[in-house]
């Protein structure tokens, strides 16, 4: 990604369920809003700019949450989000209208999302940027730099597959990071009032 081609669109809420996805000049270019009012079926819409809804997508804990797109039928998502069959890989690949293949890497706790299409095994197409404080501005009060989906100018025509995907697979990494998160902490807490079981030789 050259930076002469680089779109980037900010998160206005680091919150890939309930957030406004701007331009750098603040225009609206989706908004994707979560109804929470069946608490056991969650649905996610996505919106464009002209509030037109471009997807939506229900929530399941067990199976593959069931995804909508504008001009397709309903489908669970994991038959157009494809992940990696080996072992501890974290691919997961989605295809346009034209069955080009694109590959979301980095789908783990931790790491930074990034697209790569078929010519690009080397350079993204797309990549994400967490909000995170800049200590390189100022050390004692540092600003805070908001997420950030950035994406070639050349991957234009397939940006709503692009938002789409990176706001379900990111979801799904949060839940997974937040889990892992508290794990590690309830580990500390029983490791700190002598709760670790312990073995006798």
């Amino acid at each position: 990604m050259s930076d002469e081609s680089v779109v980037t669109l900010r998160l206005e809420r680091d919150n890939p369920c309930n957030t406004t996805i701007v331009d750098q000049d603040g225009n609206v270019f989706y908004t994707v809003a979560t109804d929470f009012t069946d608490a056991s079926k969650p649905v996610t819409r996505l919106q464009d700019g002209i509030g037109k809804q471009v997807a939506e997508w229900i929530w399941r804990d067990a199976r593959s949450d069931l995804l909508t797109i504008r001009g397709h039928g309903q489908t669970p998502a994991s038959a157009w989000l494809k992940r990696s069959i080996i072992p501890f890989r974290d691919d997961v690949k989605f295809e346009d209208d034209l069955g080009v293949e694109y590959v979301w890497k980095n789908n783990k706790p931790g790491l930074a999302p990034q697209l790569f299409g078929p010519g690009s095994k080397t350079q993204p197409v797309a990549r994400f940027i967490r909000a995170h404080k800049d200590y390189k501005a100022d050390r004692q009060n540092p600003p805070v730099v908001p997420s950030m989906l950035l994406f070639d100018e050349s991957v234009e025509p397939i940006r709503d597959f692009i938002v789409i995907s990176f706001l379900m697979l990111e979801r799904r990494r949060r839940e997974t990071e937040t889990a892992t998160v508290n794990r590690a902490q309830s580990l500390a807490v029983f490791g700190q009032n002598g709760m670790f079981p312990t073995t006798t030789s």
